[in-house]
């Protein structure tokens, strides 16, 4: 029975993953009295046997047919870490992931995937935001943070949303440009 440098994360589902002198094992099963993991590369057949809570190795593990690639371990840390922490807060996707590198090491760098798909984890992990029953938008998305009236149009095909405030500084301006996005959702198809 061992306690040495057993390091507890998650994968990117959400399932427990531990890693043990540089190896990374995915929970493979679960009993009473143990937790069976498995060597997370498929071409591999090592396997350890921890306690329930995973703090104690019961069976030492078996033997891998590839080395140990302890610099992963940070990354899946990594991506935990700002997928917690998107799911929590409002903040930007770029503002999580500089905070969350600060305090990433140096020589495990290179194991990183690209930025924009770091990025990419993030934006997934907000949440959207929700219409009620009768596909109408909340409350407070229909103001602005300063109280001001944010939409100034709304049936069933077109949404404007703007306030008086930025309707007063467009009369101001000489001209205008304009982008819209058009054809975004499907006709629907009727056969004969």
């Amino acid at each position: 029975m061992s306690t040495q440098a057993i390091k507890k994360c998650k994968t990117e589902k959400g399932k427990d993953m531990l890693s043990y002198e540089g190896y990374i094992y995915t929970l493979e099963r679960k009993t009473d009295i143990k937790l069976i993991f498995r060597c997370q590369r498929r071409d591999c057949k090592g396997r350890c046997h921890t306690n329930p809570t995973m703090d104690a190795i019961l069976s030492g593990p078996t033997e891998h047919c590839h080395a140990p690639t302890p610099d992963l371990v940070p990354v899946f840390e990594l991506k935990s870490k700002i997928k917690a922490r998107a799911a929590e807060t409002e903040e930007f996707p770029s503002t999580i992931l500089h905070s969350a590198m600060r305090s990433f090491p140096l020589d495990a760098a290179g194991q990183l995937p690209q930025g924009d798909t770091l990025l990419r984890t993030i934006r997934r992990q907000h949440p959207a935001p929700s219409t009620n029953n009768d596909n109408q938008l909340p409350d407070n998305l229909k103001q602005t943070d300063r109280g001001e009236n944010f939409v100034l149009h709304k049936d069933e095909k077109l949404i404007i949303f703007t306030t008086a405030t930025n309707l007063s500084v467009l009369k101001t301006c000489k001209h205008w440009f304009v982008d819209g996005t058009f054809k975004v959702k499907k006709k629907k198809k009727t056969s004969n």
